[in-house]
């Protein structure tokens, strides 16, 4: 078969990469709408050798669209998206908007997919990247030796901000080198406590999402979850640092043969040269990478590991194509 597909958001970060993903698939394209912010309408986008107009976003050109990318911003999702719910096509968010609404999927593939056949919505999320990136790495973890608590902190990449944050991020930088001693440059050689709004407990917007979205994916709403996110001077790929403590006994042995039949889970670690996963080495991969998995010599039950993956493509554009390739898969469509 053969799929007509719209992507909102086309000329950003993260539908640019969707964009790359659809053109490396096998899969068919009858027509693909490219929608964008009005300073790139009318600019042109070569997709399979064949130059793509892109538009201003109008419920009029979804008529014949089976699936929809929306890779902007929440208040578009949220504007737009309610108005196609009784639509025949399939709406795939990557916006925060619909994420904890309990009848609209959040869904990773490599764990929950199985939700897309029970639950018939035509609107599926996409969790947030650091959500996505964490429950890679431990999810199978938890099928095994059930998880209690986690306690999270995440460096999180320029990208996850945009465009516009990681301009910022070379910008402070090449005024820092110029002049080192100035402190208007707040992302040169810097990092800072994740920009998004502080609720009245005082933890940010991005640190509650994997709260609450990793409760709903896993289905388990008495995991104990607590994070601090950090913005630092990285580009492209997030880390986190997890502590994971279980409800049953466990070896270091068995965490290991699980996280090697974790499906794009890689572990990446050399103890003997002190040499473990970076961002660097993450970036522009497709895999969840795990490192410096140890033992937490203050409490039997728990392990330390150290997970670095692409934000922009398993934490946001990936895992989207990943939804739309399941979809297909199980003749959902």
């Amino acid at each position: 078969m053969s799929y007509n597909l719209a992507i909102v958001g086309s000329t950003g970060i993260v539908g640019k990469e969707l964009i790359n993903l659809l053109e490396d698939s096998n899969i068919k394209i009858k027509n693909l709408t490219l929608f964008a912010s009005e300073k790139s309408v009318g600019k042109k986008i070569i997709f399979r050798k064949k130059s793509h107009l892109i538009q201003s976003l109008n419920l009029q050109a979804f008529k014949d669209v089976d699936f929809v990318f929306f890779a902007a911003n929440s208040e578009i999702s949220k504007k737009y998206i309610p108005k196609l719910k009784n639509s025949k096509m399939y709406i795939i968010d990557l916006s925060s908007a619909f994420r904890e609404n309990k009848d609209i999927p959040l869904i990773i593939p490599e764990i929950n997919s199985q939700v897309l056949n029970t639950n018939k919505s035509n609107i599926i999320a996409s969790p947030n990247c650091t959500t996505t990136i964490m429950l890679m790495a431990i999810h199978n973890l938890h099928k095994t030796f059930k998880i209690k608590r986690i306690v999270a902190a995440t460096y999180q990449a320029a990208s996850g901000g945009g465009k516009k944050l990681m301009d910022k991020l070379l910008f402070d930088t090449k005024n820092q080198l110029r002049n080192p001693k100035s402190q208007d440059n707040l992302y040169g050689f810097n990092l800072f406590l994740h920009e998004s709004k502080l609720n009245e407990l005082k933890y940010s917007e991005e640190e509650m999402k994997m709260l609450l979205e990793a409760q709903k994916i896993l289905d388990d709403r008495n995991i104990k979850i607590t994070t601090t996110c950090v913005r630092v001077p990285v580009l492209r790929a997030h880390s986190i640092a997890l502590n994971v403590e279980f409800e049953k006994t466990f070896s270091i042995e068995l965490i290991y043969k699980i996280l090697k039949k974790s499906k794009n889970v890689k572990i990446l670690e050399d103890f003997k040269n002190n040499k473990f996963i970076t961002p660097q080495i993450a970036s522009f991969q497709k895999d969840v990478f795990v490192s410096r998995i140890r033992q937490d010599i203050s409490n039997p039950k728990a392990i330390d590991m150290w997970v670095c993956a692409d934000q922009v493509l398993k934490g946001a554009s990936l895992n989207a194509f990943q939804i739309f390739e399941t979809i297909i898969k199980e003749h959902l469509i």
